[in-house]
């Protein structure tokens, strides 16, 4: 009897390690090929966004042909943000970086009265002297002459970035084409008994994730859209840009529409105080439109965690993986729920019953 549980013990132990030691080997592979797995994860989350939108039309028409519509609007979209879209962009950035000097001058007026302002209502406050008016030529030139010599490199990554966007949607479509398959295949991983709750499972991630990407991606698209808009008929010299990075910063949860609002501060103070509380306004209320409608209408309770819950996601997520993982800190918990409701809890609910 010992030796026989001697041996199960030693089953296990090198099971244990022959699992660890094939872990470790495609860690290893894995940091080999970064531009490859690169592809293969935006591939994914491609899939995954237009996954439910591919659902609902396949009620109406065949897959493929669902499946292509989607990717021919994909691509529309794609061409007129960057015909229309980053041509302004760019444009609004060449005038931002000319003015600098100007601005930086402005600013430099603006301390200089604060500070006045502050000592002459607070006697005993001695402020130390700020000088930001050498933010202009000085840093500009620095900044083109280091623009200059990165040209070649500029290009280099320019191209590496189209050919891992065209590569990810094509694999991405191939994804689609053949998800039954790649479901499949990762339910055969699993033991038999086990194999219809594996497939279970990978319809579950598949919806919660694809649900999360695509309702975050349309909100964020509307509310960048709706606050570029609405500055510009402020009259605000840079609504374009202001308007894609509060696209991009929608996408952050909780701390990302605080971020852009700072940032628009020191972009709206040139065209004065009026500009100033609009473009706030603006920010602020499309935000909350899009919390409070907008996010209940489109994403719905996608991924089923809690208010409290979404927060500690969000944070420990930031901390440990930065910008990733303040965006994907939520849809990550909602796999760890998800992940428990399938393996931990019969688990530990079968060991409390043993007891």
């Amino acid at each position: 009897m010992q030796s026989t549980l001697s041996g199960d013990t030693w089953r296990r132990i090198g099971w244990i390690a022959a699992v660890v030691v094939v872990g470790l080997a495609g860690l290893w592979f894995v940091s080999r090929i970064p531009r490859t797995i690169s592809i293969f994860v935006i591939a994914a989350f491609i899939a995954f966004g237009v996954q439910p939108i591919v659902v609902r039309l396949e009620k109406h028409m065949p897959k493929v042909l669902a499946i292509t519509l989607v990717f021919i609007v994909l691509l529309l979209l794609i061409a007129v943000f960057f015909v229309i879209v980053v041509p302004l962009t760019i444009a609004q950035t060449q005038v931002l970086a000319s003015n600098l000097p100007s601005y930086a001058t402005a600013a430099q007026g603006w301390v200089v009265e604060g500070q006045g302002s502050l000592e002459d209502h607070f006697p005993m406050l001695h402020l130390p002297s700020l000088n930001v008016s050498h933010i202009g030529t000085t840093q500009i030139s620095t900044f083109i002459a280091a623009g200059i010599a990165s040209i070649g490199a500029i290009a280099v990554n320019t191209l590496t970035a189209f050919f891992v966007a065209f590569s990810s949607i094509v694999l991405s479509f191939f994804f689609l084409l053949n998800d039954t398959q790649l479901a499949d295949g990762f339910a055969a991983m699993f033991p038999p008994r086990r194999r219809n709750t594996a497939r279970r499972l990978s319809a579950e991630v598949t919806d919660v994730f694809g649900r999360y990407i695509s309702g975050q991606v349309i909100v964020s698209a509307i509310t960048g859209a709706v606050i570029g808009a609405a500055t510009a008929l402020l009259g605000f010299k840079f609504s374009v840009i202001i308007g894609v990075v509060s696209a991009i910063a929608y996408a952050v949860p909780i701390l990302g529409m605080l971020i852009a609002q700072v940032l628009a501060l020191p972009l709206s103070a040139p065209q004065g105080l009026y500009m100033v509380v609009w473009v706030q306004v603006i920010m602020f209320g499309m935000a909350r439109i899009s919390d409070n409608v907008l996010v209940p209408k489109i994403m719905g309770n996608s991924v089923g965690v809690s208010p409290i819950g979404a927060m500690f996601a969000v944070f420990a997520g930031g901390e440990l993986f930065g910008i990733p993982g303040l965006i994907l800190g939520i849809p990550a918990a909602a796999l760890i729920k998800i992940l428990w409701r399938y393996f931990g809890e019969p688990w530990f609910h079968a060991a409390i019953e043993k007891r």
